[in-house]
């Protein structure tokens, strides 16, 4: 008993400070368990077992086929009262069109510009790209239109012949296509004064420009038995600002302005790399690719077509008169 206890000096036998301590510690120990004992019996009461979730499994097959999600889109709006017009740095009447599909019809008339630059008949590239017929006006004359910078004005309107089996080529000295397209910017073809609207479209919602950047060497133009190239192998490079008009929920190729619509690049300011710069420079911006042939190929698979047999040497005039008269006669 002396290991547990002593003798005070009263005479009285108490317990040694370890004993006491040992004790406590104990005590707590035992008042811990009984507490993780409580604590195990509320967190797991059978009333509470309710409360998660029952998975069951199901086997798996080996054989069975892995389901992928449908995924649905929803159709693009052919009403262009529901498309956004965005602005665009650099100008202050231009805009881009949200969403991006509301490019497609647009990207679809481009493609027959290009293919009618690149050998195909006005009555082929019609029918390779789906038309029902010519995507372009042949009798708009002059329209309203909204510049850059300076406003409406009123234009007067160039087209390329309409003549269904015309040909033309315009390539470069490694005879490849020449032309490159890329979207400026578009506008709505009306004014909100007060609560008034006025249009002033000529029937069009919309009107987008695109300029055509054509670095030729040379130009080749055939009708029927008739073959005419031009040019004598050295760069002659020009811009060209196209319009396109949406209406009846088509894009509709309207041509370019008569005065002042296609410039050489030295009256642009551009040369070779400047213009390829800036062309980048409005993909970039408006986020749509340069329509070249490159672009029509891959998106629609025509590819440019055959050069005439000999047509380096088809340089006698009496053809080429032919064919101008032909074309003259047709735009009366």
């Amino acid at each position: 008993m002396n290991f547990f206890t002593y003798t005070n000096l009263a005479g009285k036998r108490r317990l040694r400070s370890y004993v006491v301590v040992a004790i406590a510690v104990l005590t707590l120990l035992i008042l811990l368990a009984g507490g993780m004992a409580v604590w195990r019996a509320y967190e797991f009461r059978t009333a509470e077992l309710s409360r998660t979730p029952h998975l069951v499994t199901k086997p798996i097959l080996m054989n069975q086929e892995p389901v992928t999600p449908t995924v649905t889109t929803e159709p693009c709006a052919i009403n262009s009262a529901g498309w956004s017009l965005l602005d665009i740095p650099l100008s202050d009447n231009y805009k881009r069109l949200s969403p991006v599909c509301a490019y497609e019809g647009l990207e679809r008339t481009v493609g027959w510009v290009l293919a009618i630059h690149e050998g195909y008949s006005r009555a082929e590239a019609t029918e390779a790209l789906g038309f029902e017929e010519i995507p372009m006006g042949t009798e708009i004359g002059s329209i309203q239109i909204l510049t850059d910078h300076d406003g409406s004005l009123s234009i007067d309107l160039f087209t390329v012949p309409s003549l269904p089996g015309l040909r033309q080529w315009s390539i470069d000295r490694a005879r490849n296509p020449a032309a490159s397209l890329m979207l400026r910017g578009c506008f709505r073809t009306e004014t909100l004064i007060g609560n008034e609207r006025q249009d002033w479209g000529d029937g069009f919602d919309l009107i987008c420009v695109v300029s055509q950047d054509t670095e030729t060497s040379y130009g080749i133009m055939q009708l029927g038995e008739d073959t005419f190239t031009g040019g004598d192998g050295r760069l002659s490079a020009s811009r060209t600002f196209l319009f396109f008009g949406y209406h009846e929920d088509e894009w509709v190729w309207l041509g370019w302005r008569a005065d002042g619509g296609r410039m050489s690049y030295d009256d642009a300011g551009l040369d070779v790399d400047l213009a390829a710069s800036d062309r980048e420079m409005m993909s970039s911006l408006l986020g749509l690719p340069v329509w070249n042939a490159a672009w029509l190929e891959a998106v629609y698979g025509l590819g440019a077509q055959p050069l005439p047999d000999d047509w380096q040497a088809a340089t006698d005039p009496l053809a080429r008169d032919a064919i101008l008269d032909a074309i003259n006669a047709a735009q009366k």
